[in-house]
């Protein structure tokens, strides 16, 4: 057979054939972590987090963000702790949460002791926070 004695139809179902081939399912990791972010995504109270900002008079680029604004970053931020910790941060021990944060939120991401997946996904606005330890 020869792509040149091919008509049109043809083609497209060759076409059609080959893509379907090549189509790869959605690796596992990817589908727990959209599992997880869809969970933090729809049980998180960003109108809190709205209500708290808008009371503190605390602006995104000089505006108020608004509640879809929130989403998204959140969202952004959850991708981002996720991927940094399988990627950039895969030396890193498997117990240490990489965090993402900005603009008041902080998502942090745990993998499993094989570094092969994500096993946790946290999500915090924080207003205010304070640390101090001592260096044996």
């Amino acid at each position: 057979m020869s792509l040149q004695n091919l008509d049109r139809d043809e083609l497209k179902t060759l076409q059609q054939l080959i893509n379907k081939a090549l189509e790869q399912p959605e690796p596992l990791i990817y589908s727990d972590m959209k599992i997880m972010i869809k969970d933090i995504m729809d049980n998180f109270e960003f109108d809190k987090v709205y209500e708290a900002m808008d009371a503190l008079d605390w602006k995104w680029r000089g505006q108020t963000p608004s509640i879809e604004d929130l989403r998204e970053e959140a969202e952004r931020l959850l991708w981002g702790a996720a991927k940094s910790r399988l990627g950039d941060f895969k030396d890193t021990h498997h117990d240490v949460a990489i965090i993402n944060a900005t603009g008041g939120f902080e998502a942090k991401a745990w993998c499993d002791g094989g570094k092969t997946k994500i096993i946790g996904l946290d999500l915090a606005f924080i207003v205010e926070s304070w640390d101090s330890s001592i260096e044996e």
